[in-house]
C-alpha cells in the first residue's frame, strides 16, 4: 500500500493543534492504516480522537483542522483546480 504524501503545512498544522512532536513522528502518524484506508476510499476527511480532522485529497493531507471547525468550510471539490475530472482533462 502506497504511503500519504504529507504537506509541510499538514506537518506543521498537526504540531499546532494536535501536539507537538518531531516531524518524522507526524508523518508516521499520519500515514497510519485509518488514514491509508480513508485516502484508498476517497474520504476527504479523517476524525482524529481529539476532534482535529485530517484533511485528504488524491493520497496527499492538506492540512489538519482545529476542533470544531466546520467540515464544509473547506470544501476542495468547489474548487475548479482540485477537480479531478478538470485536472485529468487538461494534463
Amino acid at each position: 500500500m502506497p504511503e500519504l504524501f504529507v504537506t509541510r503545512h499538514a506537518i506543521s498544522r498537526y504540531q499546532e493543534r494536535v501536539e507537538s512532536v518531531p516531524e518524522h513522528e507526524v508523518h508516521r502518524r499520519l500515514n497510519s492504516p485509518t488514514c491509508l484506508k480513508a485516502a484508498e476510499f476517497g474520504a476527504p476527511y479523517v476524525k482524529l480522537a481529539g476532534g482535529q480532522r485530517v484533511v485528504l485529497f488524491d493520497w496527499r493531507v492538506i492540512t489538519v483542522l482545529a476542533c470544531g471547525h466546520w467540515e464544509g468550510r473547506l470544501a476542495p471539490a468547489r474548487d475548479p483546480l482540485n477537480r479531478r475530472e478538470e485536472r485529468y482533462a487538461a494534463s
